[in-house]
């Protein structure tokens, strides 16, 4: 067989191998940019999450600015803020279309919206109209603060859902990447094995019987043998899975920062009442394993409704914000603080051996209140009031203790000022139709 005939079989060989390898390549590219999108979903029903609250609360501050001021300004952030939200809602309705159980839940959303609209829009109707003590009345309900824990709570399990069918997908991208990886190193080995092939082909067949034909004319002129250089064609796919790396970072920095946001109150950082009971459990299973008492102390702001409406809202947030700072500081590492909402806190003092641990507590957490403090260069005097109730002198379940402990608070604020009470059983005795958890 001539020379030419070797040399176009062997063009032949490489050139069929090299369209078999990328059409593969093309295969599991197409796989792999399909996955990418996957992370992307992902990524886009995230954001479009937290848009969606984030305008509910804009068109609820617009709301209650023009209620504070009836300052019709107030209003364009309250239209925006329901336009924007129902956006985000009919994006999210799109994105999971092929997903019932994130349907179902974008269902309950819709309802938590639509009350919360109504909520608001009876609110701003009722001013426009020189009802303002009756809008007032409609907001201290709090119903539209269950209406927003409902929303988010709806979102949660949304988000989760997602996650869920991610963490699906991802491990369909981990079997495409081995695939994409092994695929990658046998094309390297294969052409790697190519170029030498290449190279000894062209040396025997070609450049030998060159240098034979020319040695004896060209001998004085070349001191050396023409070489050629050993190059080998590389063909990654990096681009695509340093992008796919990427877009699963944010994706993951994402879901964390939402659910550091389910769990904790914005505006003090401290756990909210989402995790109120978890934690009170593990603090009542701790005391069954050690024998030690559990102090569960429930807090209400003094006059902090008059604080807000003379100060404003911003010296009432900064009120919240130093409350929340001298708890921190008062409780030992091991107990817990949380903001249930409004000014309401909850603080969980767990491992006390003595009831005179307890005692201890309460005489730290009055003195840290005993003494003004200075917001935004004013002098002020944050007065709690305090109730106690103790695991398991009073109760051995969660619920009854914060139940508990909400009834001592009231009695504590018969005393006026800073001041604590114990629960004890006869406090059952007061009216039923006393509401619990409103304390103004």
């Amino acid at each position: 067989m001539n020379v030419r005939l070797k040399l176009a079989l062997f063009l032949l060989v490489l050139f069929s191998i090299s369209i078999v390898g990328s059409i593969l390549t093309f295969k599991l590219e197409s796989y792999g940019d399909e996955k990418l999108a996957w992370v992307i979903h992902t990524h886009n029903v995230i954001t479009d999450s937290e848009k969606l609250l984030s305008s509910m609360k804009d068109a609820e501050t617009g709301q209650r600015g023009y209620l504070l001021t009836q300052e019709i300004t107030y209003l364009e952030p309250y239209y925006t803020g329901m336009s924007n939200a129902q956006k985000m809602f009919q994006e999210l309705r799109l994105l999971t279309k092929d997903t019932p159980e994130q349907q179902a839940a974008l269902d309950n959303i819709d309802k938590s919206m639509k009350l919360k609209f109504d909520e608001l829009a009876l609110t701003v109707e009722l001013t426009q109209y020189d009802n303002l003590s009756q809008a007032l009345k409609v907001v201290k309900e709090d119903r539209g603060k269950d209406y927003m824990d409902s929303l988010r709570a709806d979102l949660t399990q949304f988000i989760n859902i997602e996650m869920i069918l991610l963490e699906k997908r991802k491990g369909d991208f981990k079997e495409n990447r081995t695939q994409l990886v092994t695929l990658i190193k046998m094309q390297i080995v294969v052409l790697i094995f190519l170029a030498i092939a290449t190279i000894s082909f062209m040396k025997r067949n070609l450049f030998d019987p060159l240098n034979l034909l020319l040695s004896s004319t060209k001998k004085m002129q070349q001191g050396e043998k023409l070489e050629i250089a050993d190059v080998v064609e590389k063909n990654e796919m990096g681009n695509l899975l340093a992008a796919f790396f990427k877009m699963n970072e944010v994706v993951h920095e994402k879901a964390e920062v939402l659910a550091y946001k389910a769990h904790h109150d914005e505006l003090t950082g401290l756990q909210n009442r989402s995790m109120v009971n978890t934690e009170l459990q593990c603090a009542i299973h701790h005391g069954e394993k050690t024998n030690t008492k559990v102090a569960v102390y429930f807090l209400d702001l003094n006059k902090f409704k008059e604080i807000n409406d003379s100060l404003g809202h911003d010296i009432g947030d900064q009120v919240l914000i130093k409350t929340s700072q001298l708890l921190a500081e008062t409780i030992r590492s091991k107990d817990k603080v949380f903001r249930l909402g409004g000014d309401e806190f909850l603080v969980i003092g767990q491992d006390i051996s003595q009831h005179s641990g307890i005692k201890k507590l309460t005489s730290k957490l009055l003195e840290q209140f005993k003494f003004p403090v200075i917001i935004n260069e004013t002098s002020m005097l944050i007065s709690p009031s305090i109730g106690v109730a103790i695991y398991p002198d009073d109760s051995v379940k969660g619920e009854e203790l914060i139940k508990f402990a909400d009834i001592a608070m009231y009695e504590a604020k018969k005393e006026q000022g800073n001041s604590c009470c114990e629960f004890a059983p006869s406090m059952l005795k007061r009216d039923v139709d006393q509401p619990l958890n409103i304390h103004k």
